[in-house]
């Protein structure tokens, strides 16, 4: 698979090409990226009317998403979401397998910081696939421990 080098080349891809794009990158580290600027790259609900939804993700993602990113503090172990320009949204994080396939991956979890739920029930996960450009599920494990993205985002060193 071909390298990613640009976060704006990926918003409206269709769900099963991010997640193979995905299935290819390694752990993120967080110190390369301290404040990443951030992009909604798909909703997984709309993968079956992606031709029809793909215009609404990619305004969505350029003008109208308050995330704007993520920001990594204690060398990756802890951060927060950046929403209104706002560190919202806790996270600690870790290297550890993937809830989505197993394979190592960049987690982080939202429980046991004092988020609000449902805050505190997602997971996010990160992998490098390109120079300055990571991408990931947001999940949401259920009580059967069944795993599904709710969405697919992505991280860039460079606005």
């Amino acid at each position: 698979m071909a390298t990613i080098a640009s976060l704006d080349t990926l918003i409206g891809a269709h769900p099963e090409a991010l997640a193979d794009y995905y299935a290819t990158g390694t752990p993120a580290d967080p110190s390369a990226i301290g404040t990443g600027h951030g992009r909604i790259l798909a909703l997984e609900s709309l993968a079956s009317t992606h031709a029809a939804t793909r215009p609404l993700i990619v305004a969505l993602a350029r003008h109208l998403s308050p995330w704007s990113g993520k920001t990594f503090e204690s060398g990756g172990t802890a951060g927060a979401n950046l929403v209104f320009g706002k560190r919202l949204a806790r996270f600690h994080g870790e290297v550890a397998p993937s809830l989505l396939d197993g394979a190592p991956t960049l987690l982080m979890r939202h429980d046991g910081l004092g988020n609000p739920w449902p805050l505190r029930n997602m997971v996010d996960e990160l992998r490098q696939i390109g120079p300055g450009v990571a991408i990931g599920p947001l999940l949401w494990p259920s009580v059967s421990r069944a795993v599904k993205p709710i969405l697919w985002w992505g991280l860039s060193t460079e606005r």
